[in-house]
């Protein structure tokens, strides 16, 4: 922004009433630009040479003297460090303020705030700063604009002000007024009668308002009834000046002294603690204005009237520290005294218009230790030169001066060499003229949308003899422009970020059908890092990965695989409803790679979202997981042999016992050639591979037996795992080294299409990714030195599942996909037609001749000579370079082949004869890909999106028909897309960054048979994580015995407590009401469980606090009976366990058939994250309802069916899940009886009497 103006002022101001005055001298105004002070040779000069010796150790320096603002007629009687910006203001006897920044004391910004007033006080505050003069209060942003102006007929004779909180401020001066004023309503709220004496100076303790009389006295007053509470006699005479810090207040002043007042060489101290004085503190000038420094409570600095300054130490101190300072005033008083928040800097003020800073940092001094940035004007940009030859440059961009009359520029031609010449209107669409209905002499048209209102499109050709490229389907809006010049972009709307208009009850009443027709389960996306929704999808559609996380479980806390083996189960077992990845998103936040990686975004301000790459996140994202879930599940094996050794009695020695070391479970932010070490026998050397792990063995030189590899591979690394060897030879000498690596993940590699071979096949550029070659300096231990050495990779064994990174996150990669898909297209044209190119494909537009979308690739009767990149545009869709069904093959020699081919069911069988040099054939189908949508103007709009081919054993549990059909997964809506529209890509917005294809013919033992692994031992294995040992104590349930374990139909009453993590973000509409943004994130903190059957019935046999990581918000105490420390295991003495063993109890109960019985159970089920058949839950607040009633809660119906009064003071979830077992144990009697109709309406009268509030004084 530039704000003219506020650096200088205009001579030309005059001085009214109603405007703001400078002086009334005009000849005393300031300079304006250009112009400088000039100053007597007797003036001013720099500080360091006039105290350049003796003072170079000092701990404080003088580095600047500058004469201020109006300076040369007034004095500065006020000066003030900015407490959030580097700035420092001074305020003059003139009533006009300047600001100056950072320790180079550079002007910033100079205003008046008074005609003729002296400013007095100067207080700044986070909008901008109060000058106080001594009838009025000029409110004023930083960069010089005033807010407001304020005065009153009680401000007569003000001094001084102090604000005590947001928006309230109090002013004192020489009146026996105090007013209290309100800086959002700008007005007195309250005014206190303080005496005749009135009120020089406040500071402010955390106890109490200080208040100074000229009298000599302080008054101690309560902040929030400003009476006074005790009152200090501090001087006989006058006070000068006081300041206050922790528990010490001290002041300098006057005493009577026969008759007059003299001044007191000593500082007057008093100990708020104890409300009395303690001993004095001698200095050695004459005191007249003192600062706390604000970093060391035991030092104050105090200066004369005549500019001594001396540091003082309000401790006693064995070794006494003289401190001494002459400032250079010149002989003049010594007005105003400021000392900065850092304590680093130090400004006095004199009657000579000079300020004086003192530093004791000259380097590098901060006003404050965390300022925020200072905003200034825009400079003004010099106007670049034009040569005189320039031909090109427009005359239009030279600002044109103001000509005089009677003079005329060169360029102003005689009025006989002129013709006007109007630009030709630009002719009417064909398409408007040719659809025109006539009304008379009025025509009617459809709008072709072919450009926005008022908006005409000029052709400008480009000459150039370059090579231009560009696309054939001009519905691409690449084509340089931004903003909003670019193209309309048409997202489909399947593609869209959905936006979901939240309740109070989170997306309780959403109606997900209208999103979601085909029985697959969604995932919602209100929840941090649910970007990698679609990845979680793409896992869950790959069976034999579904398989084997479904079979997982280990102790571990946070394991991601158990969490996604949950997921997994409740989107098997959902039926078409969304659910909720809360607990692996929270296991996934613990992670430290994760962090690392940069995996985990907080909830971020929109500026950061829209600096996020989804791209490579997501990229990042599926290496991770891969990897993750890799280690996890060796880990869990490792362990489970172990546990099993013991057991059988086989001791071992304790190196080969299961220690979890870093090196032996690396991770994964290492380079593929990181580094090489060399054996100690031998000569062969062995990559030290991030995607695998090495013992120690190979590197003394013991060679790996197969069985020790064989133990570092998992169920994952025989899916994804494509066993390489890398092999690096030495160009100088010829040595090789290789070594066998396993690969989890490919990143495919472009190649430079500007060396020259402009097109490629997909399978060309995955050969070279999976076969990269490079030549690169690398030591060779022959040479004996750094040789150029070529590095490459030989695949051994294809995987079953083979992942890609697409890696188009950079805009080379982008144009490069882009050409290659042009290619295909205009070789399709080259060999066809182009006539014969789409026009037969082309498919009838539902809206026929009134069709009026622009760029329509439909065919429209009646229309001849249709835009011809219509036909192009079904050439992207049905022609792709990327391909669905791909086979690779592994040659004996060490050669890889890749080559499209045709589907399964297409395939001849001569297709899939292999040779005897290939060792190993596999023929792959495009499964699944994650897609980038990018929305260029509204980056609040961008997601991720998954394609998915549903294999048949899904569709087979889903909808009982075992067939395969593609999908879209966008968060929690599902549609199914055609198998064309899966590899067709828009670069502009529909971006591929993940593909996985899987083996055609992948073997049956590849996918293992699901086994759940809960069983009754989880209730056996509760381990209490408090370590206080009260928590043993406070045991509030009774363990299930083996032989009362709850089965099929079984009663269990529950109830479960939260707390919130993040609050509910929402806005007010226009029409006043508030619109829910985003709704409150709840954790769960307490799950109880009941018995409803067996002679222990009511007995709880589960009351689990669960403990949290996490910040805690709000423990929501009355609703919850949690308080803060029962979730901490330092301190609580409850029984304190994981989620994770919490939740395995719920899940075997629900997997065994259990009948759950509590009040609103469809919040706690989705807050735990669990899914329970719709036939397994009783909720009493569906039982006790009438239809299009309102629901009624648990102490109401308590109290009107039992005769009980519950939750008088807190929540306790026995209670409340007990009384809910009750509850439905009194509904089961009124049905037995037919009585349950009359028993609600009665019910509802008898809420409706008493407005659905318990009697008070009904407590049982």
């Amino acid at each position: 922004m530039d704000y003219r103006g506020m650096g200088h002022y205009d001579p030309s101001v005059t001085a009214s009433s109603d405007e703001m005055l400078m002086y009334a001298d005009g000849s005393a105004h300031y300079p304006v630009e250009g112009d400088t002070y000039e100053l007597p040779s007797e003036g001013f000069d720099p500080a360091s040479e006039h105290f350049a010796e003796g003072y170079t150790d000092a701990e404080f320096q003088e580095t600047h003297t500058i004469l201020a603002d109006g300076g040369e007629r007034f004095g500065v009687s006020a000066v003030a460090f900015d407490q959030q910006e580097e700035l420092l203001w001074m305020g003059n006897q003139g009533g006009h303020v300047t600001s100056y920044y950072g320790p180079g004391l550079q002007k910033y910004t100079s205003f008046q705030v008074h005609a003729n007033q002296e400013v007095r006080h100067i207080h700044t505050f986070e909008g901008g700063i109060l000058a106080l003069t001594q009838t009025a209060l000029r409110c004023q942003m930083r960069r010089g604009i005033p807010i407001f102006t304020y005065s009153s007929d009680n401000m007569e004779e003000m001094q001084c002000q102090l604000q005590t909180s947001r928006d309230v401020l109090l002013m004192g001066g020489h009146q026996d007024k105090l007013i209290e004023f309100n800086l959002n309503q700008c007005q007195e709220t309250n005014l206190l009668h303080v005496g005749k004496n009135g009120c020089a100076i406040l500071r402010q303790h955390p106890r109490f308002i200080c208040a100074g009389d000229p009298t000599g006295r302080i008054d101690l007053r309560d902040p929030n009834t400003l009476q006074v509470e005790h009152t200090l006699e501090a001087h006989s005479g006058s006070l000068s000046d006081f300041d206050v810090h922790g528990n010490l207040l001290v002041t300098c002043g006057f005493s009577n002294r026969q008759g007059s007042l003299s001044v007191d060489r000593f500082l007057m101290v008093y100990d708020l603690r104890v409300m009395r004085a303690v001993t004095p503190i001698q200095v050695m000038l004459n005191p007249l204005l003192l600062r706390f420094l604000p970093s060391f409570s035991s030092r104050l600095v105090t200066v004369s009237a005549l500019g001594q300054m001396q540091l003082v130490d309000t401790v006693a101190l064995s070794q006494s520290n003289l401190c001494l300072y002459q400032i250079n005033t010149a002989g003049l008083m010594c007005l105003s005294l400021d000392v900065s928040s850092s304590c680093q800097c130090m400004a006095f003020g004199d009657g000579g218009g000079s300020i004086h800073f003192y530093t004791s940092n000259p380097h590098a001094a901060m006003f404050n230790s965390f300022s925020r940035e200072t905003e200034f004007a825009d400079p003004v940009e010099p106007l670049p030169p034009i040569s005189i030859l320039d031909d090109v440059t427009p005359l239009s961009s030279i600002p044109l001066p103001y000509c005089q009359q009677g003079t005329s520029l060169l360029s102003d031609w005689p009025e006989q060499y002129l013709k006007k010449v109007y630009r030709r209107p630009a002719p009417i669409d064909p398409e408007i003229l040719r659809t025109m209905k006539m009304q008379g002499t009025i025509g009617y048209a459809p709008n072709p949308m072919g450009c926005r209102r008022n908006q005409v499109a000029y052709k400008l050709e480009k000459h150039g003899g370059g090579r231009r490229q560009s696309k054939l389907f001009n519905s691409d809006s690449r084509t340089g422009k931004s903003g909003e010049e670019a193209n309309f972009i048409a997202i489909p709307k399947r593609y869209r970020k959905i936006d979901v208009k939240y309740s109070k009850m989170g997306m309780e009443d959403c109606d997900f059908d209208q999103y979601n027709r085909t029985g697959f389960s969604g995932l919602e996306a209100t929840l941090p890092n649910s970007y990698c929704n679609a990845m979680l999808q793409l896992l869950y559609y790959v069976n034999p990965v579904r398989s084997i996380l479904l079979s997982h479980l280990c102790h571990k806390e946070f394991c991601l695989a158990c969490e996604l083996g949950y997921l997994f189960h409740m989107l098997d077992v959902s039926q078409g409803f969304p659910c909720q990845s809360s607990n692996f998103l929270r296991a996934f936040r613990t992670v430290p790679e994760a962090s690392a990686l940069g995996l985990i975004l907080s909830d971020q301000s929109p500026e950061s979202k829209k600096k996020t790459n989804l791209i490579q996140l997501i990229q990042s994202w599926n290496r991770f997981i891969l990897h993750q879930i890799h280690y996890e599940i060796l880990e869990t094996r490792k362990q489970k042999l172990l546990e099993q050794q013991r057991k059988n009695g086989f001791h071992t020695d304790g190196a080969n016992y299961f220690v979890y070391k870093e090196k032996d479970f690396p991770s994964i932010l290492g380079d593929i050639h990181s580094r090489l070490v060399s054996k100690a026998h031998g000569n062969s050397l062995a990559i030290h591979d991030a995607d695998e792990s090495r013992s120690e063995k190979q590197e003394k030189g013991e060679s790996s037996t197969g069985k020790e590899a064989q133990d570092e591979e998992t169920e994952i690394s025989h899916l994804f795992g494509m066993k390489q060897i890398h092999v690096h030879r030495c160009l100088k000498c010829g040595r090789e080294v290789s070594k066998e690596s396993i690969v989890l993940l490919c990143n495919l590699i472009y190649p430079d299409i500007t060396a020259g071979k402009v097109e490629f096949s997909f399978c060309d550029v995955l050969l070279q990714s999976l076969c990269p070659e490079q030549t690169t300096p690398a030591w060779c231990d022959c040479c004996d030195k750094y040789q150029p050495t070529l590095q490459s990779r030989q695949l051994k064994v294809l995987p079953d599942i083979l992942a890609m990174n697409c890696g188009l996150d950079s805009q080379q990669n982008k144009c490069f996909w882009q050409t290659q898909m042009d290619q295909v297209v205009q070789k399709v044209l080259d060999q066809t037609g182009f006539q014969g190119a789409g026009g037969s494909t082309s498919k009838p537009c539902r809206y026929a001749s009134s069709c009026s979308r622009p760029g329509c690739r439909f065919k429209h009767p009646g229309r001849i000579g249709e835009n011809s990149t219509t036909n192009t545009g079904l050439l992207y869709n049905t022609h792709s370079w990327l391909p669905m069904h791909i086979r690779i093959e592994l040659l004996r020699k060490g050669g890889v082949n890749i080559r499209k081919i045709p589907p399964a069911d297409m395939e001849s069988s001569d297709g899939v004869t292999v040779s005897e040099d290939v060792t190993q054939a596999i023929s792959y189908d495009l499964a699944a890909i994650v897609c980038y949508i990018d929305c260029p103007h509204q980056h609040e709009k961008k997601n991720l999106v998954a394609l998915i081919n549903v294999g048949p054993s899904y569709h087979a549990r889903s909808k009982g028909s075992p067939v395969s059909q593609w999908y879209i997964f966008n968060d929690f809506s599902i549609s199914p897309v055609p198998a064309h529209e899966v590899n067709w890509f828009s670069l502009d917005w529909k971006i591929p960054c993940v593909l996985y294809w899987v083996n055609r013919d992948m073997p049956e033992n590849v996918v293992s048979k699901v086994q759940n692994p809960l069983t009754v031992d989880v209730f056996f294995e509760d381990k209490c994580l408090a370590r206080n040992n009260g928590a043993r104590r406070m045991i509030t349930f009774t363990p299930l015995a083996a032989d009362e374990m709850p089965g099929q139909g079984d009663i269990v009453a529950m109830d479960a407590e939260f707390v919130t993590l993040n609050q509910e973000e929402a806005e007010l509409r226009s029409d006043g009401k508030l619109s829910t943004i985003k709704p409150s994130h709840m954790s769960v903190a307490r799950i109880t469980c009941i018995r409803g059957y067996g002679p222990l019935e009511g007995t709880p046999f589960i009351d689990d606090y669960i403990s949290t990581q996490e910040q805690v918000v709000d423990y929501l105490t009355k609703f919850s009976g949690i308080k803060p420390g029962d979730l901490d295991a330092n301190f609580s003495s409850k029984h304190l366990t994981t989620l994770k063993a919490t939740y395995q109890k719920l899940r075997f109960l629900v997997d065994n058939g259990v009948k759950f019985v509590g009040h609103g159970l469809k919040n706690d089920f989705r807050v735990i994250n669990l899914v329970v058949p719709a036939d397994q839950v009783i909720d009493t607040v569906l039982l006790f309802h009438l239809p299009h009633h309102r629901m009624v809660s648990l102490r109401f119906l308590a109290w009107h069916f039992l005769g009980i009064t519950i939750q008088s003071v807190t929540h306790d979830s026995i209670e409340d899940a007990r009384t809910a077992l009750q509850l439905y144990q009194h509904y089961q009697q009124l049905e037995r009886k037919g009585n349950v109709t009359s028993a609600l309406k009665e019910l509802y009268e008898v809420g409706k009497r008493l407005q659905w509030k318990v009697p008070l004084g009904s407590d049982t």
